[in-house]
């Protein structure tokens, strides 16, 4: 069990809640220990779920890991409840968050807290995401955390039309029809302005992880882009890096390495002399 996972899972402020998620970790990481530690993550369950509550900013949230599901839920979980893989930049403050590829919500979660309200109008934020039990995890998650967000159950693309998508575990869904694959759903592809709606935001972020499609996501959005300057979160790994960054680089973004993802923020931006 990697040293690096288990620090940050045993800090998420609940001792009951660390001791399920290591031993969820065990599960995933170490199948010798699955005699042992299936039974004692049984005696948790409620409802086919694990809940997990953490701290969350200065706030405390809760999460619940589907045993259907308990290898992905797990994996978001890690990565957005024990550990901040966006490092999101609480002064950026914006008006309108997009969540593309909202998963089970907990980026939405996450950035909920980052940006609380605070004496300004609250921030939007919309989620899209095509899987259906997805989407009742998103709704789960924000009833029960008390955070108002708007779900798109779409897929976000450059073109209006509808495209095929390929259902397995709830983090390996995608468009790729060449690994197996439980079914198929024909899912709406909409556009980065329809997320965004006629709100007048004037600081916006965005969030890309939607299998390879994000950088048809934003040349559709380009005039958008040009003249809203959002600060982009592009996940990298089933996108052209060097396209993406002279796509970038020509609208005079400067991109930085975060994890497995780009931030990338225009030179116009006040936050960008303090992001190093």
């Amino acid at each position: 069990m990697a040293l690096q996972n288990v620090k940050p899972i045993l800090q998420i402020g609940s001792l009951s809640s660390s001791f399920k998620l290591l031993l969820a970790q065990s599960l995933a990481s170490r199948p010798k220990y699955r005699v042992i530690a299936l039974p004692l993550l049984q005696s948790f369950v409620r409802d086919g779920a694990l809940s997990i509550r953490y701290r969350c900013y200065e706030r405390f949230y809760k999460t619940f890991l589907r045993m259907s599901d308990l290898s992905a839920d797990y994996m978001s979980t890690r990565e957005l409840c024990a550990n901040d893989v966006y490092c999101l930049d609480r002064s950026f403050d914006p008006d309108i968050v997009i969540d593309g590829g909202g998963n089970i919500g907990l980026f939405t979660l996450r950035a909920a807290a980052a940006f609380a309200p605070s004496g300004k109008t609250p921030t939007k934020f919309v989620l899209c995401e095509p899987l259906p039990r997805n989407v009742e995890q998103i709704q789960k998650h924000l009833e029960t955390n008390g955070v108002e967000a708007e779900i798109m159950p779409y897929c976000l693309g450059g073109v209006r039309r509808t495209i095929p998508f390929y259902c397995r575990k709830a983090n390996e869904s995608s468009f790729e029809p060449n690994e197996p694959y439980e079914k198929i759903l024909d899912i709406p592809v909409v556009l980065l302005k329809d997320a965004i709606g006629s709100s007048p935001g004037e600081r916006i972020l965005i969030k890309l992880d939607i299998e390879g499609m994000e950088m048809e996501a934003l040349s559709g959005a380009a005039e958008s882009i040009a003249r809203s300057k959002p600060a982009l979160l592009v996940e990298s790994i089933k996108t052209n890096t060097t396209t993406l960054r002279e796509w970038l680089g020509a609208r005079d973004y400067q991109i930085f390495h975060v994890g497995m993802n780009f931030l990338a923020v225009h030179n116009s931006d006040p936050i960008r002399p303090h992001i190093k």
